[in-house]
């Protein structure tokens, strides 16, 4: 049920928090994403993400988005996943 994020893919935020490198850049990538957004991505570190990536669009392999998936798209310039509207799950 995952494990530590490796130290080389975090940043401190201040002495007792951290985050991953790249989410503050801009645009934002997470140093353990991989491939082209949009095209084909994956995480380096997968069985290892931290919280907030596990809580991430948790329906989006089965094609349906939430709103935090829908931001994300539209950030990359991309259209909400079909199945979802707005990036809002449909019933």
């Amino acid at each position: 049920q995952g494990g530590w994020v490796p130290a080389a893919f975090t940043e401190p935020i201040d002495d007792r928090g951290v985050r991953m490198r790249g989410t503050e850049d801009r645009p934002p990538r997470c140093l353990a994403l991989r491939g082209t957004v949009g095209v084909d991505v994956s995480c380096a570190i997968y069985p290892q993400r931290p919280s907030p990536c596990r809580a991430f669009a948790p329906e989006a392999a089965s094609g349906r988005g939430d709103v935090a998936c829908g931001d994300a798209r539209r950030l990359h310039g991309l259209p909400p996943l079909e199945g979802s509207y707005d990036g809002v799950p449909m019933a």
